[in-house]
């Protein structure tokens, strides 16, 4: 049989041998199929979050720290 062509967590090739008409062992037959990158793949960086309005931040910021001293001063409220 030939060896197995998973991945473990350290990065490093299985040393297992494969199962019966697959390339992988049974601990990394999932990944047989897997899309994922690999581990020492560079990371993609989702830049559509640059494309907001400055404004349209600051206008967020400034909703999450009122909603923020509402939930806290509320809190102070009702404690028991």
């Amino acid at each position: 049989m030939e060896q197995c062509h998973g991945k473990t967590k350290a990065g490093e090739r299985c040393k297992r041998s494969a199962s019966a008409d697959s390339l992988y062992c049974s601990t990394h037959a999932g990944q047989a199929g897997d899309s994922a990158p690999e581990p020492d793949a560079p990371e993609v960086v989702d830049e559509s979050c640059w494309d907001r309005d400055p404004v349209e931040t600051l206008i967020l910021a400034a909703a999450l720290g009122a909603a923020v001293v509402v939930v806290l001063t509320f809190g102070r409220l009702f404690k028991a």
